[in-house]
């Protein structure tokens, strides 16, 4: 009689030891997808402040192309008045003091006014892989880029404050921006 009841008890888990290993099989899987959810997430977020500071940067950059053209050409370096021929105007994008903004389509190398301050979404050619707002086969994007050129009030001339701003909206709705700012000055 004990040699049969020594065989039972061999023979098998029992229903608790099954469902505490259960259990810790489901918590390892869990953490596991859990961190693979968190990873993707991640990189969502990532590539979307990737893509506006790169925006922001091609902003900040075509400003500089337009002092440094209309500096070459004899012109006001932020209007583009005088000068061997007629420059690019950043004058919608400047104020002394107040907030003016503007946005440019380096493409197409514009430089239109903000209405009410609110500015256009940029647009992405997938054709030539660039945004724009007007050219090429685009489609609407979730960038928004805003330029403004400040001079402060009673300084010098030759100074300018230009602050390039790329806002979207991410995953879940909230509002994210990236900012690049930069002191510019006439160099000539």
């Amino acid at each position: 009689m004990t040699n049969k009841l020594r065989i039972q008890k061999a023979q098998g888990f029992t229903l608790i030891e099954t469902m505490v290993a259960l259990l810790l099989l489901s918590t390892a899987i869990a953490a596991q997808l859990t961190i693979a959810s968190k990873g993707l997430s991640t990189s969502v977020i990532a590539k979307d402040q990737i893509g506006a500071f790169n925006l922001a940067q091609d902003g900040m950059e075509y400003i500089r192309f337009v002092r440094d053209t209309n500096r070459l050409k004899g012109a006001n370096w932020l209007t583009g008045a005088g000068g061997t021929s007629a420059g690019i105007d950043l004058s919608t994008c400047a104020s002394a003091g107040a907030t003016v903004s503007c946005y440019v389509d380096s493409v197409q190398s514009s430089v239109t006014s903000c209405t009410s301050n609110v500015c256009p979404l940029l647009s992405y050619d997938s054709t030539n892989h660039y945004y724009s707002y007007t050219t090429g086969n685009t489609s609407p994007q979730r960038y928004r880029r805003i330029i403004t050129i400040t001079t402060p009030v009673g300084s010098n001339a030759d100074e300018a404050k230009v602050s390039v701003v790329v806002q979207w909206t991410a995953v879940g709705g909230a509002t994210k921006s990236v900012t690049v700012q930069e002191n510019m000055l006439n160099w000539q």
